[in-house]
């Protein structure tokens, strides 16, 4: 049972690890272009809505959006590459806890292989059209892990009790 587990998580860990992969494979304008409609929709949205509640009655014009989302298209994309591997850490400690090691093994192998995914998905854009690799925004992605295994371990802790162990 634990194998068949941790194969099924295991093919997560593989989607979602290419799915990370697709992401930065993207040239810089495909990339930019992505998350800035997506920024867009969200503000267009968020407009509308207030609007339409009658908490703002805002109408910025086509420049003041654009200003706004090219202010906020960096920092977006940071959070975007910590929100990634704070996805992929859970992944990761969910398929190890499938096969029964310690916690405290867990979590450093979960940390340690999303360290390594990393810097390799960095190297890997560094062939990308555009693109570069930059250590920072492996640490970034380190970062995101970091705050998914505190999540994890928070929310296991008020949902399940988990004694401690090794």
């Amino acid at each position: 049972m634990r194998k068949k587990r941790f194969l099924i998580l295991g093919i997560f860990v593989v989607i979602w690890a290419a799915v990370i992969f697709t992401m930065s494979n993207m040239n810089t304008q495909q990339s930019n272009s992505k998350s800035k409609l997506v920024i867009y929709q969200l503000l267009s949205y968020s407009i509308k809505a207030t609007n339409k509640l009658g908490i703002t009655n805002k109408h910025p014009s086509d420049e003041r959006i654009y200003q706004v989302i090219n202010l906020l298209n960096k920092p977006l994309r940071k959070l975007a590459h910590a929100t990634e591997y704070f996805v992929l850490i859970i992944l990761v400690i969910m398929a190890l806890q499938s096969l029964g090691i310690s916690r405290k093994k867990i979590f450093s192998l979960a940390i340690i292989f999303c360290f390594i995914y990393a810097c390799s998905d960095e190297y890997h854009q560094s062939f990308v059209n555009g693109r570069t690799a930059q250590f920072s925004d492996s640490l970034i992605d380190v970062f995101g892990g970091l705050v998914g295994c505190s999540v994890y371990l928070m929310t296991s802790k008020l949902l399940f009790g988990i004694k401690k162990d090794n």
